[in-house]
């Protein structure tokens, strides 16, 4: 499952010129030097919710499983429906079949 570039026109742009954006940093990456680069621990847990994501599991569903497994969110609190629906967002929100045309 090829995982997406959380980021897209202009925040390409800020990335280019290797300077740290606004807001927070996307699940399942971090900030080096201000570059923007995935991070291998977080990643594995976001292929496991898009994988979730596919088998048909709700976000409230997926959060409860995360929480059930006792896998840690990136503060250490309990995973919420909300935070996991933004990461399947942010992952599928580049797709070309997903953006919106007229």
């Amino acid at each position: 499952m090829a995982l997406r570039n959380p980021l897209n026109g202009n925040a390409i742009h800020i990335d280019r010129l290797h300077t740290k954006r606004g807001g927070h940093t996307p699940y399942g990456y971090a900030y080096l030097d201000g570059k923007l680069l995935i991070d291998p621990k977080e990643q594995i847990i976001v292929r496991k919710i898009l994988k979730l994501h596919q088998s048909g599991l709700s976000g409230n569903a997926i959060a409860k499983e995360l929480n059930r497994q006792k896998i840690p969110s990136r503060t250490g609190k309990s995973w919420s429906p909300c935070v996991v629906r933004r990461i399947i967002k942010i992952n599928q929100s580049n797709k070309p079949n997903n953006r919106r045309t007229k």
